[in-house]
């Protein structure tokens, strides 16, 4: 070979080898990524002090995201909606800011609750379930969260009958507030009692299962063991938290309802209404539990379309063992007449589409048909029969489901709202007939608020599949799954690729718009070329440093950079 030719090989060698070198994806976090600390300090000491509570460290995702303010995870999405008259509908809601933090804490009860109370000072649901055993006088309760003040300090000595805890899913504040007129009995419920204008859930992520297992303990994530509704189980894989069968094997501590039935030799009544069994968190493990029996359960099956309950520890009550399908078909059909419009569609949905199994549960007919079912175990079980308190915890899905489906700013939301009202009104009437006024406690609140449309706030949905792909391409194959909360991390794969999560966390901060749009994505011609630069995350936090968190550490954050980030409203 000439020199030459040897030469110009050699030129064309190095050419390529600079223009692969070039051309290569960028790996590791990049130069000036935030650490972990000014990430932190940007989301603020009030919801850092919340998600380090709601972390279950070898439980929850090795990497916990914080969205900003109005962005949310969601699946691969369709980017030619934006900017029509029909936005993208789907949302999450996961994320710890105040619009999703915030929710009713009210609650009613002559003899027990003062009529007509405002409580500004800040308070949060762990708050309930001690109350409740300060009311009936269970001895030793240990929780996080400590009794109302207002409620015990003046409540008459006798127990209550019944303690009746109605949990609206997806019912915080900003619902609340988008649709004013839409809860009239949940108002006189507040002037007849006392309401906490500044409760808020006290933990993040703000997710279905980990809140309603607050609501049964009295205790944050953390210490109660349940992360949210799916989670690393000690064997390593990742479940569904309650096993998709209703099993209550990683609630790790009892709640209020199951140490009060174990007090008193199981003679209390315990009992719930629910959609699925994330929900059992309020009432307990049954007979799973040494000690315990079991207890009053109907959890909705919405593929075979029916009451159910795990057999081996819990009892569906006989008034439920056949559901009566027939009446929820008739409840659907009446649907029309709701919106206004006889047209034989409801806010422009056929029969056909809200009788589909996966948007059933969100429609009022669904909530009328969950009302009948409480009101029956109310009427036909021994609840209030006697001197010893029982305890029966409803949770009203479809809220949250209709939110999911429709977007909290549309009608169909509010209607919604409406009919669990009505039955927060039937249930009301039903205590009133049967345990008489003056011998029960009627509580309300809710697990989350709901994201609305992004575009309304400057928000932006945020492609998981795309946001995973990007993290494996720099840092190899890390990644098990992400969440809509967080991101499980192959921890043997994350060692052999030489990188640490604090690097995954900082890349997280990094992250923009323009790097979430799929290449070649239709519609990425409609986002504007100012936002493609926008980074995503508030923040990304990794287990280890969740864990290393103390007090003064979180104190040290300060009150962070979102106006989001602010829990109270007025005086507190």
């Amino acid at each position: 070979m000439s020199k030459r030719v040897l030469l110009v090989a050699s030129a064309a060698l190095i050419i390529a080898i600079l223009a692969a070198y070039v051309l290569r994806p960028e790996t590791g976090a990049p130069a000036g990524a935030p650490s972990l600390d000014s990430m932190a300090s940007a989301v603020g000491a009030p919801l850092m002090e919340n998600i380090e509570r709601g972390h279950v460290p070898g439980r929850s995702g090795e990497i916990m995201t914080v969205p900003k303010p109005y962005r949310y995870l969601i699946g691969e999405w369709d980017l030619t909606t934006l900017g029509t008259s029909e936005p993208w509908l789907a949302s999450s809601h996961p994320n710890p800011w105040a619009y999703l933090a915030r929710v009713p804490i009210v609650l009613y009860g002559p003899g027990y609750v003062p009529q007509g109370r405002e409580v500004t000072r800040a308070a949060d649901i762990t708050g309930l379930a001690p109350t409740y055993a300060s009311l009936v006088g269970l001895d030793g309760f240990e929780a996080d969260g400590e009794p109302y003040p207002e409620i015990v300090d003046g409540a008459k000595a006798k127990p209550p009958k019944v303690i009746f805890t109605l949990v609206i899913d997806g019912g915080g504040w900003n619902v609340l507030q988008r649709f004013p007129d839409s809860w009239p009995a949940l108002a006189r419920l507040r002037g007849d009692g006392t309401t906490y204008l500044n409760g808020t859930i006290g933990s993040a992520p703000s997710i279905t299962g980990a809140l309603h297992a607050t609501f049964g303990t009295g205790s944050y994530p953390v210490t109660h063991g349940v992360p949210g509704n799916q989670m690393r189980t000690p064997e390593g894989p990742i479940e569904d938290v309650w096993l998709q069968n209703a099993d209550p094997r990683y609630l790790e501590i009892p709640t209020v309802s199951e140490l009060w039935d174990e007090a008193n030799d199981n003679r209390a009544t315990v009992a719930t209404v629910s959609y699925e069994g994330w929900h059992l968190g309020m009432i307990g493990h049954g007979a799973q539990r040494e000690g315990g029996d079991k207890d009053l359960v109907a959890l909705w099956e919405a593929e075979e379309n029916k009451w159910w309950t795990n057999e081996d520890y819990y009892t569906l009550p006989e008034s439920l063992a056949a559901t009566d399908l027939a009446t929820l078909e008739s409840y659907e059909e009446e649907l029309d007449e709701r919106d206004g419009v006889p047209d034989g569609l409801w806010f422009g949905n056929t029969l056909e589409e809200l009788q589909e199994d996966t948007v059933r549960p969100g429609t009022p007919a669904f909530v009328r048909f969950t009302g009948d079912a409480a009101v029956d175990m109310l009427r036909d079980e021994t609840i209030g029969t006697d001197d010893i308190t029982d305890f029966m915890w409803v949770e009203m899905k479809a809220p949250d489901y209709a939110g999911h489906a429709w977007n909290m700013e549309n009608p169909e939301v509010g209607d919604v709202l409406y009919e669990t009202d009505r039955q927060l009104a039937r249930f009301k009437a039903t205590l009133d007939a049967k345990v008489g006024r003056g011998n029960y406690v009627l509580a309300v609140s809710a697990d989350h608020g709901q994201q609305p449309i992004p575009e309304t706030y400057g928000g932006w949905r945020i492609n998981t599949g795309e946001f995973e792909r990007d993290i494996q391409s720099r840092f190899g194959d890390v990644v098990e799954k992400i969440t809509t909360v967080d991101i499980f991390i192959d921890e043997d794969a994350l060692q052999s690729e030489g990188v640490s999560m604090d690097d995954i966390a900082s890349y997280i901060g990094t992250y923009t718009i323009g790097e979430n749009i799929p290449e070649g994505a239709p519609g990425s011609d409609l986002v504007p070329e100012g936002r493609l630069d926008e980074t995503l995350f508030a923040g990304a936090f990794s287990t280890d440093y969740l864990q290393n968190l103390t007090p003064e550490k979180i104190d040290s954050f300060g009150p962070g950079d979102y106006l989001e980030g602010d829990l109270t409203v007025g005086d507190s």
